[in-house]
């Protein structure tokens, strides 16, 4: 059975916790909220993430690899963008 990249997991993880950070920020400004908007991030991490899993499992078995390798690839490529983001932020004006 297939099932998302741990590297994967973290990012929709980090999506979700920053999306719902500053939407509840936004809508109550003068409040300190951020016990609820962990809770809600955990809740909503657990439900795209098992949906996410249950929707791989109805790929055929021959097809498996392929997704393995689409997976490897986009890690791959997410990974490469955040070196070089990484490294240009570093990176100190010539002048």
């Amino acid at each position: 059975m297939i099932t998302l990249p741990n590297e994967i997991v973290i990012l929709i993880s980090a999506g979700i916790g920053f999306l719902v950070t500053n939407g509840l920020k936004s809508l109550f400004p003068k409040w300190d909220i951020s016990g609820v908007a962990a809770q809600i991030t955990v809740a909503l991490v657990t439900c795209v993430v098992a949906l996410a899993n249950q929707g791989l499992a109805f790929i055929p078995t021959q097809y498996h690899q392929i997704v393995v390798t689409v997976f490897t690839l986009l890690v791959s490529i997410l990974g490469a963008y955040g070196v070089h983001y990484s490294l240009n932020k570093q990176r100190s004006p010539l002048g």
